[in-house]
């Protein structure tokens, strides 16, 4: 593409009071249900569509504003060219709306929807502008120029809109659908298509004289010629369209999958059905492009396509989004797949979110990352934790323990599954592994939580990590949103030293289906050598910490202790998700352990979500 639609400026349509979107050539729009995604889509197509009834249910207004005829909704588009400027078709076509800015060729293109009061209707009203303003100054802007945008003009940015409803059997029947536009005209020669008729006829007569049942209706319906007293007139059967022209209404898709017999694709399932529906628009999109390339014309198509998985299994989802980027023109895709979002370039993802009583976009800042970082965030949450970019509060936490026991305690906590408000918990596997997921968290505005080990090196690195992203703040305001295991703990450590101790034993007997197993563990092991430890000796020669293998000490409590913890660090995956369950089995507020109920506190604060009763002071 030798242009692209830069920026699209939103105001009062909809769910959007003011935004403001920068675009690509392919953007993917992300967000949950009924955040503005469509709506979105909806005020790129109305900025080169010629034709929309409109009416006043789509301007934006606020709880309880009473709507005034005043109030108007502007759409503003800018248009740049690829290079300094524009090709010799996009000078024709444009003309002396172009202007410069920072050695550039633009167009801007303002849509108005206002309120006519001779008409006693609103209308569309479309300008070129001069400049581009500044976002504050976009509403007092008057600089347009006195040229119309003309038909040519709209009609080089034709929209094409796939909605999330789409099914090849029913535009199969619409002659304005895209399979109908582009089987309309057949293009064959006349005397092909002479040729051809001449055949249908023969096979339509064929098929009449040889079935009885045909032919004694035809001889039936010809007595309407008797009753209307028109002499010539007779009644044609066509088993068969007889003209060229009208064999796209009668025209059939079928689907052979491997050796199986054909089938119909009105019989295949709504994934099939969806899929044919977006070929049959790329079929189009590159019959239409390659017949404006042949003129030589200025054309650059808008697809705008809602949730391309719909009905599709993973792998199919990967395959059409590949597709889909393969097509011309700039692409705006809205979807709920964390696979879709996983193939996406990080600068194409624009997050649709609800602030207030009104919508709002953001995006990752890439300008702000290295390749390192954008690598990160690519590879450990794109491609592994794509749901978190769906999410309204984020949750991490560092071990495999933590991430399977705080859903269990969250359910409590709150009476609900996390899923249910949004909140997504992800353990990251290692304090080193934070902070891709703390960028992601703040640029797409998700209220971040972290659960961490509290060891000095861990609570240094983490608040490092934060402070990057977040910038410099107090360790007050930090410690509200990451809560540290209390006494250099981790985890399994700090449930032994906060009363859970019992809970554990049970487990590790559950686990290893032996009433005390520990006790024989602690037998078996006591005083034999352990594993390789860091020692605080170092070698003379490389100034390395030395390590040594440490024998163990079981003996007294402390010991005991001490080989649950070592027990439960060698076993978490056999333990981790049935401790939670043990713990739930009390009676009082320990269930949730203290700690976790006072990030789950701060948590209620920020979405003001009901808690528990039993958790109230």
């Amino acid at each position: 593409m030798d242009i692209c639609i830069k920026e699209l400026r939103v105001r009062n349509y909809k769910c959007y009071e003011k935004v403001d979107v920068n675009l690509k050539e392919s953007n993917l729009l992300l967000g949950v249900n009924n955040v503005g995604k469509t709506s979105l889509l909806e005020a790129l197509e109305l900025c080169f569509t010629q034709y929309k009834r409109i009416n006043e249910e789509i301007i934006f207004v606020k709880k309880d504003e009473v709507l005034s005829k005043d109030k108007s909704i502007i759409l503003d588009v800018l248009i740049e060219s690829k290079e300094k400027e524009f090709s010799e078709k996009w000078i024709d076509l444009f003309g002396v709306l172009i202007f410069e800015e920072n050695e550039k060729e633009y167009v801007g293109i303002r849509t108005t929807i206002k309120y006519n009061v001779l008409r006693g209707d609103y209308e569309i009203d479309r300008r070129a502008m001069n400049s581009w303003p500044k976002t504050n100054e976009m509403e007092e802007f008057q600089n347009f120029h006195t040229e119309r945008i003309t038909k040519d003009i709209l009609e080089a940015f034709p929209v094409f809109y796939l909605d999330a409803k789409r099914d090849i059997a029913s535009e199969m029947g619409d002659k304005y659908s895209y399979f109908g536009r582009l089987v309309k005209d057949i293009k064959l020669s006349d005397e092909n298509l002479d040729e051809m008729e001449k055949h249908l006829n023969e096979i339509n007569d064929n098929i009449i004289e040889n079935s009885a049942v045909l032919k004694h209706l035809s001889s039936n319906l010809n007595e309407i010629s008797h009753v209307l007293d028109s002499g010539e007139s007779s009644v044609q059967i066509n088993p068969v369209s007889r003209k060229i022209k009208d064999l796209n209404q009668g025209m059939e898709i079928r689907f052979t999958d491997k050796k199986s017999e054909s089938f119909s694709i009105i019989n295949q399932g709504m994934g099939t059905r969806s899929w044919a529906t977006f070929l049959t628009l790329s079929a189009y999109i590159k019959w239409k492009t390659n017949e404006m390339a042949e003129d030589e014309a200025a054309f650059h198509p808008i697809l705008l396509l809602e949730e391309p998985e719909a009905h599709l299994h993973p792998q199919a989802q990967r395959k059409i989004y590949t597709q889909m980027s393969s097509l011309d023109g700039q692409k705006i895709i809205s979807t709920h797949s964390p696979i879709i979002a996983s193939q996406a370039k990080i600068e194409e993802i624009i997050h649709v979110y609800k602030k207030g009583d009104n919508s709002k976009t953001n995006n990752i800042l890439v300008n702000e990352l290295d390749g390192n970082e954008i690598r990160k965030i690519k590879e450990e949450v794109f491609k592994t934790r794509g749901d978190v970019l769906f999410a309204e509060v984020l949750i991490l936490c560092e071990g495999e323990t933590e991430d399977q026991v705080l859903p269990q305690f969250f359910k409590e906590y709150f009476g609900c599954e996390p899923f249910e408000l949004g909140v997504n918990i992800v353990g990251v596997g290692g304090f080193g592994k934070y902070k891709p997921f703390i960028r992601v968290a703040k640029d797409l505005g998700i209220e971040l939580f972290i659960l961490s080990d509290g060891e000095r090196k861990v609570i240094k690195d983490v608040k490092k990590a934060y402070k990057k992203v977040f910038g410099e703040m107090s360790d007050e305001l930090i410690l509200e949103r990451i809560k540290f295991l209390p006494d250099e703990c981790d985890f399994e450590k700090y449930l032994i030293e906060n009363g859970y101790k019992d809970e554990l034993i049970k487990v590790i007997d559950e686990i290893e289906s032996t009433k005390d197993f520990l006790i024989t563990f602690i037998e078996n092991n006591n005083g034999k050598q352990g594993k390789r430890v860091q020692t605080d000796k170092k070698c003379k020669e490389c100034n390395q910490h030395i390590f040594e293998n440490i024998v163990r000490d079981y003996s007294g409590e402390e010991g005991f202790l001490r080989a649950l913890l070592e027990y439960l660090n060698s076993n978490k995956t056999e333990y981790s998700s049935l401790i939670g369950k043990k713990i739930l089995e009390r009676e009082d507020t320990t269930k949730v352990p203290e700690v976790i109920q006072n990030m789950f506190l701060e948590i209620s604060k920020v979405k003001d979500i009901p808690i528990n009763e039993m958790f109230h002071n």
